[in-house]
């Protein structure tokens, strides 16, 4: 059973530990026709992974595990309007989304029908032109004498335009993985893992997971119909870079079908496209391609595009033939993504200052000329620093825009929605919410939302929570265990980083890596090992602490990171 602990961290905070399991002798175990530490079998256990069959599954992956995308209601639908319009010439039209699940959703369409020799154009709309299909969007697929368009990663809320359409003589199939409201729109076709009569076996696929799907059912029907004997049939494997990526960034659970769309794609040999190439070139990545990797540099400069400027041109750089082509765009990414930096590091020091000031149990702020495609970070940034729910507001002539985030337990939607009379439009859910509210409204809302808070939350004192994985000595750690701990990556949602909690650890030495981050080297009676510390914990030489850890192989070496440390209690 899970053990509940609270401890002080160095900051002076309290902080709540799930240790779900111990683990202070790593003999190996059989499982099925495995062998694994009995650590990394508590591990997988924690994650729900209890079947022999489930745990090889898990740890070795193969494409015989992908589901028949046929499966998804309408898919035989939609890919008979494609053939259709494939056989017809017709110009088809793709509708993508500003972050990199949709701009990856749209490349890999793009890329699989230029490979097979088919035309199509796509359009990922601005922020300023707001999510999803629109009629903007629609326009364009007109202008461009399209007939058939393809939404990625959006749509299935786009009633009004999906009827625009149709109006005007386009059909459309919607391609989504968002939650579906109780009337879908009346489009050719409506693909969408989370519908409520599909029989797809996996709901949570990424957008660039279902258009994967529907390349694979596209593939499949093309070949029965002898396409391909003109025309060579494209290897899928090789677009799984793409859905990788997509998947990643979109914070989509690592589990079943996407886990195996994901460890594969990390590791292919040869990317799909050289705007991937050139994207690791210049963010400094070599050698395969790790979940951080995607989440820490290559997503952020992918999103930056589209929040500070215009996110086709990542779609440009993805259908680029030469390298040379595809790294001035990539060279360009980075440019947009330092001065997001900038943006956003200034607007946090603005908001501190604001922060500082107030003994409001929320933290609301609002000035001109912020950019709105920051705010959501800058939010996120500053409630986790000052452990308040935070909403920043950038101001216009007469209405404003506002991001907001929240922490712990507390709904800042629920909070939002008793603030519907003083807004235009809000959305979002209980960590993260959006908000469009005229300037004349904006002092009311700020007294109203205070209010809520000091009601509803009087007593609350939000206290950071860690689920720690085993509490375990330092000399289980051999390089055999490390080297099988690498078999649970890549790590996300459900399957996150494995997390050990070591207790009563002496700091020995302190050295610093880039002359920036603190190395530690601790022992805790059992074994010595080096720590680093991203966070820049500081620790004293001779004291002595309870740490959380993580542990894996990088570049061939033993790596440990420090995440957290605590003061020992008396006893402890």
């Amino acid at each position: 059973m899970p053990t509940e602990i609270e401890l002080e961290s160095l900051d002076g905070s309290r902080k709540r530990l799930i240790v779900k399991d111990d683990c202070f002798n790593n003999r190996i175990i059989r499982c099925g026709g495995l062998q694994l530490f009995e650590a990394t079998k508590k591990i997988l256990n924690n994650r729900g992974l209890k079947d022999p069959k489930e745990i090889k599954s898990f740890l070795h992956p193969t494409l015989s595990q992908l589901y028949n995308p046929f499966l998804l209601k309408d898919m035989d639908i939609a890919v008979s309007r494609i053939i259709r319009a494939i056989y017809k010439n017709e110009r088809i039209f793709i509708v993508g989304d500003y972050d990199t699940d949709g701009v990856t959703a749209t490349s890999l369409l793009l890329r699989f029908f230029k490979e097979i020799g088919v035309e199509a154009s796509f359009y990922i709309p601005t922020r300023d032109d707001g999510y999803g299909l629109s009629t903007e969007a629609i326009k364009r697929a007109l202008e461009n004498q399209s007939s058939l368009i393809i939404t990625v990663d959006n749509g299935i809320t786009s009633i009004d335009e999906v009827e625009f359409a149709k109006n005007v003589g386009i059909d459309i199939i919607i391609t989504d993985h968002h939650e579906p409201q109780e009337e879908l729109p009346n489009a050719y076709a409506v693909i969408n893992p989370k519908r409520r009569d599909s029989k797809f076996p996996f709901k949570e696929l990424s957008g660039v997971g279902v258009a994967f799907n529907l390349v694979m059912a596209l593939r499949n029907q093309l070949r029965k119909k002898g396409y391909f004997r003109n025309v060579k049939e494209p290897n899928l494997k090789k677009y799984l870079d793409l859905v990788a990526l997509g998947t990643l960034a979109d914070i989509v659970p690592l589990l079943d079908e996407n886990r195996v769309c994901v460890k594969i794609g990390l590791f292919n040999n040869t990317h799909s496209t050289v705007g991937l190439e050139s994207l690791k070139k210049v963010s400094g990545i070599d050698g395969n391609l790790t979940s951080k990797h995607v989440g820490f540099v290559l997503a952020p400069r992918i999103n930056a595009a589209g929040r500070l400027y215009d996110a086709s041109i990542v779609v440009d750089m993805f259908m680029k033939e030469t390298f040379e082509e595809a790294e001035v765009i990539a060279r360009k990414l980075e440019e947009i993504n330092s001065q997001r930096r900038k943006l956003q590091l200034e607007i946090i020091k603005e908001v501190e200052s604001i922060a500082e000031k107030t003994q409001d149990p929320i933290i609301i702020a609002a000035k001109e000329g912020w950019h709105k495609g920051v705010i959501g970070i800058v939010a996120n940034a500053i409630a986790y620093r000052y452990k308040k729910p935070t909403i920043i507001i950038t101001k216009g002539e007469d209405v404003s825009i506002g991001s907001g985030r929240s922490v712990g337990e507390i709904d800042l939607f629920s909070a939002i929605k008793k603030t519907a009379h003083l807004l235009e439009k809000f959305g979002g859910h209980k960590m993260a919410v959006g908000i469009t509210i005229k300037n004349r409204n904006l002092k009311e809302f700020k007294e109203t939302l205070k209010s809520i808070m000091e009601e509803e939350y009087e007593d609350y004192e939000p206290m950071f929570e860690y689920e720690v994985d085993c509490d375990t000595s330092f000399s289980i750690f051999t390089r055999r265990f490390l080297e099988e701990l690498v078999l649970l990556e890549p790590h996300g949602p459900l399957n996150e980083e494995p997390l050990f909690l070591g207790r009563n650890v002496i700091v020995k030495e302190k050295t610093y890596i880039l002359n920036k981050y603190p190395k530690y080297l601790l022992d805790d009676g059992t074994s010595n090992l080096w720590m680093v510390s991203f966070d820049k914990l500081d620790l004293n030489i001779g004291h002595m602490y309870d740490v959380l850890f993580t542990a894996t192989m990088k570049n061939g070496y033993p790596t440990f990171t420090l995440k957290d440390a605590f003061f020992i209690s008396q006893g402890g």
